[in-house]
């Protein structure tokens, strides 16, 4: 059994959707236009004695594209966005935290019970869409008014209502802790009815959806804040500079250090250059806004399909000798052979009491 990582890597390296291909060819486009215009008019349009003089200007720009300090500006601007990346994807908000802890502490199978967790349930995640509408373009895209909340079923017309007589000047998108503090309502009342038995349990319960909450606002502060112009400003003019200079310090015939003639059709190294470093600065102007719209921004909608969680195992395939149950000496196994393929199917009844967990348990 083997892994294809050459076909894997193929795979990545010809990809459209996110790639650099897509990120970058209409400027590749532009530059070997404009490149190769004054390279017809330098071969076909000057005399020889204009050629000879314009050698001179081509060494000259050439040597000036070397005084841009490109991968230092470049590197130290692109990873402090990274980074700022990646810190937002770490601060992402699922609420599995606080619904464990909720099915946990609130016990009960009686019908009250039942409808305060999924009531909880249902309030964590009408937090994160009001709280993701205000900063993700792909979730306004799918919730982009407060009807369409009452109509997907995260609120019911009575809380529209509630939800509503709470005004907020400054940005109305601002009310998305509104069902945190429902929630936290119906955890004080839980306690005080006695469904919660311990203050230990009210605190567990409020630290999970302090946490819950955390991650929300510690996004809005990133989204609020944003880099400073300055970094963007000089990135881009000192990016877009050095291949100005390079149509001209990069045409062909030229002369090398020993003031010898150099002519090639297809400048490859500084098309490398090109795909490196315009490419480094289209990272950066990516994912500077992480939910926004571009291929590899993170999708929080109805959506999800489209950016799934994939493991790199899934298509895996093994054969049957390799799925072969091999007998250790000594191991009650060695009494029959056992193999994957012949274990026998889970019915919906086992799997089911499976889920609920043993019936009889002893009690401390």
């Amino acid at each position: 059994m083997t892994i294809s990582y050459s076909d894997t890597f193929l795979k990545l390296l010809f990809r459209w959707k996110g790639s650099l291909w897509k990120a970058i060819w209409k400027h590749l486009l532009i530059f070997l236009t404009m490149y190769y215009i004054i390279n017809a008019y330098y071969r076909f349009g000057m005399t020889k004695e204009q050629q000879n003089e314009f050698i001179k200007y081509v060494m000259l720009v050439d040597g000036w594209t070397k005084e841009i300090p490109l991968t230092f500006l470049l590197g130290f601007y692109v990873a402090m966005i990274v980074r700022r990346w990646w810190d937002c994807c770490q601060l992402i908000s699922w609420p599995d935290h606080l619904l464990y802890n909720v099915s946990a502490l609130i016990r009960g199978q009686d019908p009250e019970t039942r409808i305060i967790r999924k009531t909880i349930a249902r309030y964590a995640i009408l937090t994160s869409v009001l709280a993701w509408r205000s900063i993700s373009l792909r979730v306004l895209a799918r919730y982009p008014t407060d009807d369409h909340l009452v109509d997907s079923g995260l609120m019911t017309k009575e809380e529209m209502v509630m939800f509503k007589s709470i005004l907020v000047h400054v940005d109305p998108h601002q009310k998305w802790w509104v069902p945190l503090n429902w929630i936290q309502t119906m955890m004080v009342r839980c306690f005080e009815k006695g469904t919660l038995t311990h203050t230990n349990e009210l605190r567990v319960l409020l630290d999970a959806l302090e946490k819950y909450r955390n991650g929300f606002f510690q996004l809005f502060i990133y989204d609020w804040i944003a880099i400073p112009l300055v970094y963007t400003q000089v990135s881009t003019i000192s990016v877009y500079g050095y291949f100005l200079f390079a149509l001209i310090g990069r045409q062909y015939p030229s002369k090398n250090e020993n003031e010898e003639i150099v002519d090639v059709y297809v400048p490859i190294f500084t098309i490398l250059q090109f795909l490196f470093y315009v490419g480094w600065l289209k990272v950066g102007e990516d994912l500077m806004f992480p939910f926004g719209a571009d291929d590899e921004d993170f999708d929080a909608s109805s959506k999800l399909s489209n950016h799934p969680q994939r493991q790199h195992l899934r298509k895996l395939k093994f054969n049957v000798d390799a799925m072969q149950v091999q007998a250790v000496p000594g191991n009650h196994l060695n009494e029959r052979e056992v193999s994957v393929s012949t274990t026998s199917k889970l019915s919906f009844a086992d799997l089911e009491n499976l889920a609920n967990g043993p019936k009889n348990l002893p009690k401390f």
